[in-house]
Parts: structure tokens; C-alpha cells; sequence
């Protein structure tokens, strides 16, 4: 969104640089003694370049910043592949400084800013400090390098799976649980402001740790953040109604191997993590692979000519015609914007096709993975980097960590687009990307439609027979919503016993469910930035704390209880999780459903959205119910119903949804 301002920017550089055609033509004797005394500068300027190039050739080299910091003995990407920053790198040699532990593979880029060096490291070495020292013609300097101690897979590195329910939060509009990081040291105060909806609001990681109780009561089992990388931590300034701006939601990352500030520090993050896996719930991080923020030191001094597609100066802007990624047919000159492109000139488009960006990514997607304890990703703009570079990031997680899972943003709502994407079958580019997980916008979109009274319930059936695209449908994640659209609770035609009903279908089918913070509590929110208000209670001064039920009012106690209590459902029967869907009724208003495990749970769920009761019927051989076999009431039906004459039948009542259990003893 600032990409305006930047461009202006960079406009006018370039036009201070150009000569003024618009001069007037001096005398021939005037013009002659101008060139005779600019050739004298001109010598004088090259000699002064000339004696400054020698006085930084002689200078000593010195390191700022190593990437990654740290690895781990026994880890299988050995050797590790080292980003070093600093100064007068030139012809550097890099060398260890202790047995376990060899260096290789030294490049200088041709700034002499960075050095790449691979580091072998000993299957056998003990944790602790393995410096490396780098050495030029005029001088040399440590590099710091350490091997951590590993932590427990059996309690780390879990994945996610149908088992679990996922909870998007937004850290800086959750909750504020340590107001000393409100305002960081080199943070102007605008950039902190509650009532501007697009500066930063406050809230951190101490906030999510504080409302873990909150999130075990709801039901919840995984926790997706949004990018907790490093921002920059100032406020952009424009003429446009986005202005003033922060980049508070966190992805215009400025460094991949910190923290954000205003969220809190590594210890923090580490213990979000052990406080949650204590509590059985699981934490998911937001990385971004597909672009950095505009302020990040690569962006004016890039570690390779080939670091990003294009300059801040020259780039192609992406068209989002990922369509075009599709089709055999399609050219690769039409391809190649859709890949190469920048999301806004605020976005550096990294370039993933240059092997030491693809390494260095994946090194840092373990890294995280490995020093958190984390147990899943969700990767951000999936669809916008190669295949194969999706397909060697997701081999690279499972190889070192094999239970872990994550899940691409594929944001269409095509699912022959979306199946493109998905692990499990080779493209026509003969890729498969071995991703383990999509978000299913498809039929969240449905969803959305059916509910608000915009689809009919068939609609429903419908998009679900398009399971047979992918490999494992069971894979895909139900949204309910997230921080791009507009809240349920603001769409379009909604009301809360549409939210109700959206909400029970995508947490009933197939897929992992995933809400969106404040989707319990019917929280309203038109487009982005609106759909990312501040939960109520999280923050100093808040008129209600809507963390307790003293205060939600009636209708956000309704949707809370409503969602606490299919999520217990969910949890309490293994039917809900793993079984498979079959089909029972679909029409204008209704849809029913069962799913059934291997082992005979059989659970039978109707959603009907129309203002009077409906009844469902449908033949018990489809889910093999013999006559005599009970529906037993699980979820809002009051009374149990009888397989009879061969036809399963029970009423719902207007505009909500049951669920029932068979029981498979036959009446006397």
C-alpha cells in the first residue's frame, strides 16, 4: 500500500540524475573552459575514488548478522549453508575454530557485504559455542555460530490432523498482556494507535499466553499466528485513505530470524509454546516465503544480483493471473509475471529459482520449526513460488521432522485451482508438490452463500462432489474465515443463525476446521482493516471482556456455546474426524449428511436453514441401518427416532442443525 510513495521516490532520484535538456546554450569560449575544468574534476574525482577504494580494501573486515545463527549436530540438512552480513568481505576465508565442525563452498558477493559458507558439522558434537573465524588480506573477525540442544520430538514438532481445530489470531489485536513493548525505543508513538485501524494496537505474545485457559475452554487445539517475524517499526505517510500506515499484521518481514518487538522476544515466543503444548494445544506459524517488506537491508544491498525478481526501480508487478500456472497451453512468457511479479512496490519478490535463496528459505522454515518446537506452518501466497520449490520445502520438513504438516494459501475458490496445488498427484508440469495441506475456499465460499440465503443448500452437495480432485480431501482445511474478508458476522444477507449454521456445517465435514478470533462471539468486521478489530477485553481500558461471560452479550454467548458445542462433538466422537461423508439429502433448503468410521460409528448431521421445520428422509442402506436400529439425539434434536420400513426420518427444526448417533440394536 505504500507502493505509491516509494515509486514517487524513486521517480525523482532518477530525474535529479538525467541531464537538463532544457539549459540554454552557452558561448563556444565559456563552454570550452566548463569542459577543461570538468575534466579536472573528473581526475580529481577518480583519483579521490581511487584512494577511497584502497582505504576500504584496507579496511578490516567486521560481521553484523549470521543466518542462521545456530543449527543443530545429527540434523539432515548437514553441512548448514551460513548467510554472513557485514563489511569489507572481500576474498574473505572462512575457517573453523574448533574439530567438530568444518567450513566449505565460500562465496563473496561482489559488494563484499555478504559471504556464504557452508559448515559441516560433526553428527557427534556436543551443544554450545563453534565460532568461525573469517579472515581477509587486511585483517579478520569471529563469526559467532552456536549448536543448540535439541528438543524433544515426542512433545514437539506434532503436525496437525483431523483430530485438531485450528484458531486464527491476529497477535497485535488478541490481547495486550505486557504494555512495556507497546511503544519499542525506535518507534515513533503515531505508529501505536488504537483508534487508527491500520497502526499497531498493542497486543503481543505475554497476550495469547495470559488467554490460554480461554482458548482450552472454547475447545480449540491449535493456535495459527500470524507472521511473528521482525517489521519495521515505523509509520508510513501518504495522501491515500490507507495513510498513515504500519505494518502491524506482520508480513513485510525485515528480518527472518527475529521476533517482532512489539510481540515480545524469543524467550516469550518459546514459552507461548511449552504453556500451550502443556494446555494440549498446538502452535502454527505464519511464514512467508513468496517476499520481504520494503525495508529490509536486502532490499538496497541484496546478497546476490539474483536475490529478488527485479529492483525497487525495475520489477514487474504481478498480475494474479495465477490461472495462467494451470494450463499446459499456457505460455511461459505469460507464466512468468504470475511468478516473478511483486505483489505492490512495497513486496520484493524473492526468487526462489536461484539456489541459494531456495536454500537459505528452507533452512530458515526448519530453524524456526526446530528451535520453537512448533508444530505446523501455514505458508503464506503459496501459489505464487515455483512448484518445485514447494515440493523441496515440504520433502525438507518431513525429512528432518516427520509428523510435521503445512498448509498453503491458495486463495481461489476454484477447486480445480485449488487442486493444482495439493500434494498427492503430478501436474501437468510433472510436479507434485507434496504439500500437505490447502485452505478449503471453495466451500467456504458455498458456505458462506448457502447460509446467508444467497445458494441453495444444494449447493452444498455440490461443491463437495468435486472431492475426487484431491488426493486426500480429508486434508483440506474448513475455514470458517480469516483476516482477508470480511467477517460472517458482516456478510452480506448473514444473521447469527446463518453464522450458527455455517460454523456447524464446516466444523461437521471432512477437513480440519479453522476459525478466525472472534468468529465464537459473532464478531463483526467489514473489509480489511475493519475485519481486524481488537478482541474485546484483550486491551487496558476496554469497556467489556468479552474473555468471560459476564461480558458478551446475548448474542455472543449464544455463538460461543454454540461453538463450544460442536467442537466437544467433534472431539467426543471419532466419527466426526475421521469418517468418511456420505451423502443423505439435499434440496433448496436442507442438506444432511452421515459420517462413518470403519469400526460402525455412524453420526448422522442436518442443516436446514429455512424458517420451518423440515423433515429429512432418507434409505438406511446408505448408511446400512437395519429397521429396529435408534437415532439417538446428540446435538439440538430433543427426541430419538427409529429405522422403520427401511427409511431413516427425523425432523429439524427452522434454521439450525442436529445431530444424531445410530445405534445399531435392533427393537424387540
Amino acid at each position: 500500500m505504500t507502493g505509491t510513495a516509494r515509486s514517487r521516490i524513486f521517480e525523482e532520484r532518477r530525474q535529479r540524475m538525467l541531464p537538463n535538456t532544457s539549459a540554454k546554450l552557452l558561448p563556444r569560449t565559456t563552454a570550452v573552459a566548463l569542459v577543461t575544468i570538468a575534466s579536472l574534476c573528473l581526475v580529481t574525482t577518480a583519483r579521490a575514488q581511487t584512494f577511497v577504494t584502497r582505504a576500504q580494501t584496507a579496511a578490516a573486515p567486521s560481521v553484523s548478522k549470521v543466518e542462521p545463527p545456530s543449527w543443530w549436530a545429527a540434523h539432515t540438512v548437514n553441512p548448514v549453508r551460513l548467510l554472513v552480513r557485514g563489511k569489507h568481505l572481500h576474498g574473505a576465508r572462512v575457517t573453523p575454530t574448533r574439530p567438530e565442525t568444518q567450513a566449505s563452498a565460500v562465496v563473496t558477493n561482489a559488494a563484499g557485504t555478504y559471504v556464504f559458507v557452508s559448515v559441516n558439522i560433526s553428527p557427534v558434537a556436543a551443544p554450545g559455542d563453534y565460532p568461525l573465524t573469517l579472515e581477509t588480506a587486511n585483517g579478520k573477525t569471529s563469526i559467532p555460530f552456536r549448536l543448540n540442544v535439541p528438543l524433544d520430538p515426542a512433545t514437539h514438532f506434532q503436525g496437525i490432523t483431523t483430530d485438531d481445530v485450528i484458531y486464527l489470531i491476529m497477535p497485535d489485536r488478541f490481547a495486550n498482556g505486557d504494555a512495556s513493548n507497546d511503544v519499542p525505543a525506535n518507534a515513533p508513538r503515531a505508529a501505536t494507535d488504537r483508534k487508527n485501524p491500520r497502526a499497531f494496537h498493542g497486543g503481543d505474545l505475554r497476550g495469547v499466553i495470559n488467554r490460554l485457559p480461554y482458548l482450552k475452554e472454547l475447545g480449540v487445539t491449535a493456535l495459527w499466528l500470524n507472521p511473528w517475524y521482525d517489521n519495521w517499526n515505523g509509520i508510513n505517510a501518504c495522501d491515500k485513505p490507507w495513510c498513515p500506515n504500519t505494518y502491524y499484521h506482520g508480513y513485510h518481514a525485515t528480518d527472518y530470524y527475529a521476533v517482532e518487538d512489539r510481540f515480545g522476544d524469543m524467550e516469550t515466543l518459546r514459552e507461548l509454546v511449552s504453556k500451550a503444548h502443556a494446555s494440549g494445544i498446538k502452535i502454527v506459524q505464519d511464514q512467508v516465503a513468496n517476499h520481504v517488506g520494503s525495508q529490509h537491508p536486502w532490499v538496497n544491498d541484496p546478497p546476490l544480483d539474483k536475490w529478488f525478481h527485479g529492483t525497487p526501480a525495475s520489477h514487474t508487478q504481478n498480475p494474479f493471473r495465477a490461472d495462467l500456472l494451470l494450463s499446459p497451453h499456457a505460455s511461459d512468457a505469460a507464466r512468468r509475471p504470475v511468478l516473478d511479479g511483486w505483489f505492490s512496490d512495497d513486496l520484493p519478490d524473492m526468487n526462489q529459482e536461484e539456489p541459494e535463496v531456495a536454500r537459505y528459505e528452507i533452512q530458515n522454515a526448519l530453524w524456526w520449526v526446530g528451535i520453537t518446537g512448533l508444530d505446523g506452518i501455514r505458508q503464506d501466497t503459496i501459489q505464487y513460488m515455483p512448484r518445485a520449490f514447494i515440493r523441496d520445502l515440504s520433502v525438507a520438513l518431513r525429512r528432518q521432522y516427520p509428523k510435521m504438516w503445512m498448509v498453503g494459501e491458495v486463495f481461489d475458490r476454484d477447486p480445480v485451482h485449488l487442486s493444482y496445488f495439493f500434494g498427492g498427484r503430478r501436474g501437468w508440469d510433472g510436479t507434485d508438490t507434496e504439500l500437505d495441506a490447502l485452505f478449503d475456499f471453495p466451500l467456504w465460499q458455498t458456505s458462506l452463500d448457502v447460509f446467508a440465503g444467497r445458494a441453495p443448500a444444494a449447493a452444498l452437495r455440490s461443491m463437495l462432489r468435486n472431492d475426487s480432485l484431491y488426493a486426500d480431501p480429508a486434508r483440506l482445511v474448513t475455514m470458517t474465515n480469516n483476516h482477508d474478508v470480511r467477517r460472517v458476522a458482516s456478510t452480506e444477507g448473514m444473521t447469527l443463525e446463518g453464522s450458527m449454521l455455517h460454523h456447524a456445517f464446516l466444523f461437521s465435514v471432512r477437513g480440519i476446521p479453522q476459525l478466525y478470533y472472534g468468529d465464537e462471539i459473532f464478531m463483526e468486521g467489514g473489509d480489511d482493516p475493519d475485519n481486524r478489530r481488537d478482541f474485546p477485553g484483550g486491551f487496558p481500558n476496554d469497556a467489556r471482556n468479552a474473555f468471560e461471560r459476564a461480558g458478551r452479550t446475548a448474542a455472543e454467548q449464544r455463538m460461543f456455546e454454540w461453538t463450544q458445542q460442536w467442537l466437544r462433538l467433534r472431539r467426543e466422537h471419532a466419527a466426526m474426524r475421521h469418517g468418511r461423508l456420505v451423502d443423505l439429502f439435499f434440496d433448496e433448503d436442507a442438506y444432511a449428511f452421515a459420517r462413518q468410521t470403519d469400526d460402525g460409528e455412524t453420526i448422522i448431521l442436518a442443516f436446514n436453514r429455512a424458517a420451518a421445520p423440515k423433515r429429512i428422509a432418507a434409505p438406511a442402506a446408505f448408511v446400512g441401518a437395519p429397521d429396529g436400529a435408534e437415532l439417538l439425539p446428540l446435538l439440538v434434536a430433543k427426541k430419538g427416532e427409529r429405522v422403520a420400513g427401511g427409511e431413516i426420518s427425523f425432523t429439524v427444526p427452522a434454521r439450525t442443525a442436529v445431530a444424531y448417533r445410530v445405534a445399531r440394536g435392533v427393537a424387540p
